[in-house]
């Protein structure tokens, strides 16, 4: 994480002046004080992620200031600097847990080398502290799927993982959307920097830029401390949106200036800071008809756009059912230490027919829910599940009266290869084993009855 602002405390005019100057050609914002007393008000009105204080100043000693910056200003990293160097001061410094300790006369060339290492240290602190987070609770990275829709989506997910382009995911709540963006992560070159996450529907309209950019002190009622953007923590790795379509047009122009110029403002500063970050968008919204509504600028998702990747609901992927489930029962068997001997015959023909309205997301806690109510060593019966009593196909007594026609097949197959190959026409007319013509044709005949064949997403269902 960048250094930004430093304090230096020197009594010497014209030294403290130079490290100032020096600073700010760097582009850093650095305050020159010149004695203790005037530092502990400037900690007080202000953060500052670095003190750089001499040892002898005219109201005291410096090692008395950095003793204070815990108290102070907890975030702030400590650097004593003496031309009088003794062995009792060092040990001193490192008791206090200083994070340098400088021999006058000062060159740019010490500075430069420990802010190098101090922003270093600053960014495997971050990384570790965002890897702690982003431990997955439930399968990891996985994409669980063995069917051809998901093992398509796999492939794209490594081919795109290891270029730096802008992905934007589409799907259903509960498809699995951030699964995807982690699997991108851990597939890339920035697996091991900062991977932050952002939910824009769970954040106030009004707190959303703060979120983003962060802001300076004093920018708005409560904000007592400059704080750093989500944008800005993810620096030289991944920053994930999520529910991105519920941003407010206002702030849509700026994300666009983000993605465009790669820099920012905070709230209330006017020091432009630039980043490189590599940016994933998710939603379950349809951007494309958002963007007809007038809800979301159409240049941001272009500019979103650049790799789109769109789930199929659970409901597509009939074969990976089985996968997901023997998954989720042997984890939460281990979870809530229970022994399951497995799942009876019904059961599965239930959990095989059942629509799955929420997705991975609904199996997974249904799932648990039976493992907690199944008895030590039982299987899991239907009672368990607790799925709404009109949940498949064989709840009905004419099962026969359910099934869709020929036609209505075809359609859904064409539809869910449109899905499938992100509305490309010749590689969906590919794997569908038909011509092009015939493809157009049979969407020409479609639009005459209703359907959307740009959303097929509308009608395979």
């Amino acid at each position: 994480m960048r250094i930004d602002r430093i304090l230096i405390v020197d009594d010497e005019d014209e030294l403290r002046r130079m490290l100032v100057d020096y600073l700010g050609s760097q582009g850093y914002t650095a305050l020159g004080t010149r004695s203790i007393m005037q530092s502990e008000e400037a900690l007080r009105t202000d953060a500052f992620d670095l003190v750089i204080a001499d040892l002898r100043l005219q109201d005291g000693s410096g090692l008395d200031l950095l003793r204070q910056l815990k108290q102070l200003a907890p975030r702030s990293h400590g650097v004593l600097m003496t031309g009088y160097a003794t062995m009792e001061t060092a040990v001193e410094a490192i008791r206090l847990g200083l994070f340098d300790y400088l021999i006058k006369p000062i060159v740019p060339a010490q500075l430069d080398l420990l802010l190098q290492r101090l922003e270093s240290i600053r960014r495997l602190q971050s990384e570790n502290s965002y890897l702690r987070q982003q431990q997955a609770d439930v399968g990891g990275d996985e994409i669980w799927g063995r069917s051809s829709l998901m093992q398509d989506i796999l492939e794209m997910v490594k081919k795109v993982a290891q270029t730096h382009a802008t992905v934007l995911i589409q799907g259903e709540s509960g498809t699995g959307k951030e699964v995807v963006a982690h699997a991108i992560v851990r597939h890339s070159p920035r697996a091991n920097m900062p991977f932050v996450k952002v939910n824009c529907a769970a954040v106030p309209e009004t707190l959303l830029e703060s979120e983003f950019f962060g802001h300076e002190r004093g920018a708005f009622t409560g904000a007592v401390q400059r704080r750093e953007g989500r944008f800005e923590t993810a620096n030289c790795g991944t920053l994930l949106l999520d529910e991105i379509a519920e941003i407010p047009l206002s702030l849509q122009v700026k994300l666009l200036r983000v993605l465009q110029e790669r820099e920012f403002e905070r709230v209330g500063g006017n020091k432009t800071i630039r980043i490189d970050v590599r940016l994933i968008a998710s939603t379950n919204r349809d951007l494309h008809e958002a963007v007809r509504q007038g809800q979301f600028r159409e240049d941001l998702f272009y500019r979103l756009n650049v790799v789109p990747i769109n789930l199929p609901p659970l409901r597509l992927r009939g074969q990976d059912i089985d996968d997901l489930v023997e998954f989720f029962v042997a984890h939460f068997a281990r979870k809530h230490g229970k022994t399951i001997r497995g799942i009876t015959p019904w059961s599965w023909q239930r959990l095989r027919a059942y629509r799955w309205p929420g997705n991975v997301r609904e199996l997974q806690n249904t799932i648990e829910r039976a493992v907690i109510m199944t008895g030590p060593g039982g299987e899991i019966e239907v009672p368990e599940f607790a799925l709404p009593e009109k949940a498949s196909a064989f709840d009905t007594m004419n099962v026969a009266d359910q099934l869709p026609t020929v036609d209505e097949m075809e359609r859904r197959l064409i539809g869910h290869m449109l899905l499938h190959t992100n509305l490309n026409k010749t590689h969906a007319a590919e794997k569908l084993g038909i011509s092009l013509r015939t493809l157009r044709n049979k969407l020409r005949a479609y639009r005459s009855a209703g359907y959307d064949t740009e959303k097929p997403g509308s009608w395979v269902a």
